[in-house]
């Protein structure tokens, strides 16, 4: 049984008779007689504090303070702060402690006890000073105050570390609400204080660049810009170069930066736009060259392929430029924008009269797209300017017929050999080789590989040459069966209106022909840029106008994009006088549902609000075809003829219409599949689409196939290891457990992957699959023409294992056509083709690790 003190005793009942100076005797007895009582010195200081002995009561308050802070009592260190200060002030290093043990239980009370002591103390002390800023700081991670009092404070201290942390920090809450300019003097304070720490001057240089004070990033590094090896300081400076327009010198940072890192090669892009602007021709060739290079000695990375597809966008008029860029393209075998840079390079190379160097170009052209309906047109322009020999075989490649010979003087027949149709029934079908047979050949291709136009042209084309000669050819008559054309007798009699109303129709059929082919032109393009950059070239060129101008906006907005053709020898718009056109006559067409055409602008009162326009534009004809997204205004297509007036006819707008029709339907299946790859989750190693997106993008595509009427095909491929058998799945599955087999064919497909984009369309999308399988998305194409599409696949694979001691692995591939017919819903047919797909790739497999297996669609219940 613990002994009660009697001294206690005797002290509470004195303190009852308010004898307080009594009591606390006996309390100092009892303290006596126990020294680590804590509540007998808590008692003593409290009577001290009645007795106004404040000295005396302080002095046991900081005995039980000191206790109480090595117990980590935070607690009673409060309470006993709080009673200190009642009878003294404070000192400011108990204050700290105090705050210091606050901190995680009670924060706001800690940063009181911290201002508290400072207060106290004085800024001018500045170890009491920075101890406190330090504890606000932690506890105030925001505050801008704070910080700036601690980085002065610990500046005039001499503390550099806490200074340069306290300015870091403060650079930090400036950037982001929008105080560059503060937080570049932050910056500078560091790199004053620490001047040959590095990341303080790449944090400032970021700041710099932010601020857009490119000058002073070049200023700071002027001394170790040629030697540094950073490549945050080398990047740091490429931009700041390319910012001030000096792209040499920002370029030969990125060609360092790109040893080391692939995406430098993304502003190259920046750089020759740059060279472009600046009519820097050498510079920009000598660019090509080096990407040349830099392709043909590594491997392409995806960034590269990305850049040279983009570089095709950019309107080039340098010869070697486009040179550098064809060569380019020719060696990552991109196809369509390969053509589209040999289309302009013709066009230079005629324009300055090299048509030796034309005609090695447009061979080119025919190589890469045999069918391209310009190559016609172009062989057309180079009749008696180059080589007739030549010009027959490229004749002879496009199924053109030609002579035997070269044309002779005086003779009917053009030097070049090229035989007009009018010839052609002239000389018959019996001179030099058979035209009726090769025509024919040419359209059974067609019709073998779906090209259901070409073949038709080619019909066409017999019925005009050989008139009724489909009633005594049972093949011929079989082909026209086959190609959905009627076989008809001609009339006997044909009335004196007939050669008018044939030219008539031959006009009409030209214009559908041409409006046809446009149209897939337009479809093909993977950009909104490049739509309207099709469109109104291809549109400007056949009906030969002056300027061709698609812009798109909504009403009563300037246009967010619009693009010109111009015919040689036109001026180009004025850009004011551009969106003011395009401005006008959008509003002029609001709420109507036909074109605006207007054979003499100065007479149409349409146009009398842009008549100052108009005639700074020197436009004398125009036509405006509204651009509609439903009832949404989108933009307007407009065909100007300068220097006369123009009739337009029915046909002409009837082509204009149905062309405007589709840039509009082209933007939005663009737009659309723009957000569906934004949308779709990437598979990391590879960078192609992840098979969860497989299902949507099919979904989305069949949903496309049924409202255009076109084709949809998929193809799977299966890669394999070199020499393998056909196995079932087991036993493959096992053989690729072997290590290093797997890393090789992970490497392989992480190659393939990076370039198999480049082999295929814009529009195309290639899935990954499974470890070793890809699934090709291709819309608009026929079976048998996505089941062409391996062959370049096994190219392409060839290629990418060129430097391997295996060899390329075994590719099997599975391809399937989706169902258009009947009344399927689009998640019955995509179910439907991808179950077939692997069907199609199972047989396959089991046919042969290198079998390609194509399973047409099932003939539906009528």
């Amino acid at each position: 049984m613990a002994v009660v003190n009697k001294h206690i005793e005797k002290a509470e009942r004195l303190l009852q008779k308010g004898k307080i100076e009594a009591a606390l005797e006996e309390y100092l007895h009892a303290l006596q007689e126990e020294p680590d009582n804590d509540a007998i010195v808590y008692t003593v200081a409290d009577l001290y504090q009645k007795l106004n002995k404040n000295v005396q009561s302080k002095e046991c308050y900081v005995f039980l303070f000191d206790k109480a802070v090595e117990r980590a009592d935070a607690q009673k260190v409060l309470e006993l702060t709080r009673k200190m200060q009642v009878v003294g002030v404070l000192e400011p290093a108990r204050l700290i402690t105090a705050a210091q043990l606050l901190e995680k239980q009670r924060p706001d009370l800690a940063s009181e006890q911290y201002r508290r002591a400072m207060e106290i103390a004085g800024e001018k002390n500045h170890e009491f000073a920075l101890q406190c800023l330090q504890g606000m700081a932690r506890l105030t991670p925001g505050s801008l105050d704070v910080h700036k009092r601690l980085a002065s404070v610990a500046q005039k201290a001499g503390n550099t570390s806490i200074a340069v942390s306290a300015y870091r920090r403060l650079a930090e809450l400036y950037l982001p609400i929008a105080k560059t300019k503060e937080a570049i003097q932050a910056l500078e304070q560091v790199c004053l204080l620490t001047p040959k720490d590095e990341s303080a001057q790449i944090a400032l240089a970021n700041a710099y660049i932010k601020g857009n004070q490119f000058a002073n990033v070049l200023k700071m590094w002027k001394d170790i810009a040629e030697e540094s090896e950073n490549p945050e300081v080398l990047g740091l400076l490429a931009q700041a170069h390319l910012a001030q327009k000096d792209p040499e010198k920002a370029e030969s940072y990125y060609w360092k930066l790109l040893e080391s890192s692939p995406q430098a090669a993304g502003p190259l892009l920046e750089i020759a736009k740059q060279y472009i602007e600046q009519n820097q021709d050498t510079a920009l060739a000598n660019l090509m060259k080096r990407i040349e290079g830099r392709i043909t000695r590594d491997h392409p990375t995806k960034e590269l392929i990305r850049l040279v597809e983009k570089l095709t966008q950019l309107e080039h008029t340098g010869i070697p430029t486009l040179e550098s860029l064809a060569r380019l393209l020719d060696r990552l075998h991109l196809d369509s924008p390969l053509a589209r840079v040999l289309n302009g390079l013709f066009d230079l190379y005629f324009a300055s009269r090299q048509f030796p160097q034309a005609a090695d170009v447009l061979e080119r052209l025919i190589n890469v797209d045999p069918y391209n309906p310009e190559s016609t047109a172009k062989l057309e322009r180079l009749e008696g300017k180059a080589d007739a020999s030549f010009l027959r075989e490229l004749a002879s490649r496009l199924g053109i017929s030609s002579t035997s010979t070269g044309g002779i003087a005086g003779s009917e027949y053009p030097a070049s050999g090229i035989v007009s149709p009018a010839a052609e029934v002239t000389q018959g079908p019996d001179a030099g080789a058979n035209p009726l047979k090769d025509l024919m050949l040419q359209a059974e291709i067609f019709l073998q590989y779906g090209m259901q136009d070409k073949a038709r042209e080619r019909m066409e084309r017999i019925a005009k040459l050989f008139p009724g000669e489909e009633t005594k050819n049972e093949e011929l008559a079989r082909l026209f069966e086959k190609a959905g054309i009627s076989v008809a007798r001609p009339e006997a009699a044909i009335s004196s209106d007939a050669p008018v109303a044939a030219a008539e129709s031959r006009d009409f059929q030209a214009d559908l022909r041409r409006v046809s082919e446009i149209s897939r032109d337009l479809s093909r393009q993977g950009t909104v840029k490049s739509i309207l950059f099709t469109g109104v070239n291809e549109i400007g060129r056949y009906w030969q106008v002056s300027r061709c101008v698609v812009g798109l906006a909504t009403p009563n907005r300037p246009p967010t994009m619009a693009m010109e053709y111009i015919a040689q020898g036109v001026a180009a718009s004025d850009a004011v006088n551009l969106g003011k056109l395009v401005m006008g006559l959008q509003q002029t067409n609001v709420g109507k549902n036909y074109p605006l055409v207007a054979e003499n602008v100065a007479e149409s009162p349409s146009m009398a609000a842009l008549q100052e326009t108009l005639a700074a534009l020197q436009v004398e004809s125009l036509v405006a075809i509204p651009l509609r997204d439903g009832n949404q205004e989108i933009g307007v297509l407009v065909l100007q003829q300068c220097g006369h007036h123009r009739r337009w006819k029915g046909n002409d707008l009837a082509g204009l219409e149905a062309l405007g029709e589709q840039i509009v339907l082209a933007i939005a299946n663009v737009r659309l599949r723009n957000l569906m790859k934004a949308l779709a989750v990437t598979d990391e190693t590879s960078g192609l689409l992840h098979r969860d997106s497989y299902i949507t993008c099919l979904l989305s595509e069949a949903e496309r196939m049924r409202t255009q009427k076109t084709p949809l095909s998929v193809v799977l491929l299966y890669f394999s290891l070199p020499g393998a058998k056909p196995l079932d799945g087991k036993k493959e599955e096992a053989k690729m457990q072997d290590g290093k087999n797997a890393r090789n064919l992970e490497a392989f497909l992480q190659k393939f992957s990076a370039s198999v984009m480049g082999q295929l369309r814009q529009n195309d999308m290639a899935v990954k699959y499974t470890p070793n399988m890809l699934a090709l998305i291709l819309p608009g194409a026929l079976g048998k023409d996505a089941a062409n599409v391996t062959m370049k696949m096994r190219k392409l694979a060839a290629s990418t294992a060129s430097n391997s001691a295996e060899g390329p692995p075994q590719l099997a591939a599975g391809v399937a056509e989706a169902i258009r017919e009947g009344t399927m819903d689009s998640t019955d047919r995509v179910t439907e083709l991808i179950n077939r797909a692997e069907s199609a790739l199972e047989a396959a497999r089991q046919a042969g690790s290198d079998a390609v297996k194509l399973l047409d669609p099932p003939e539906l219940p009528k």
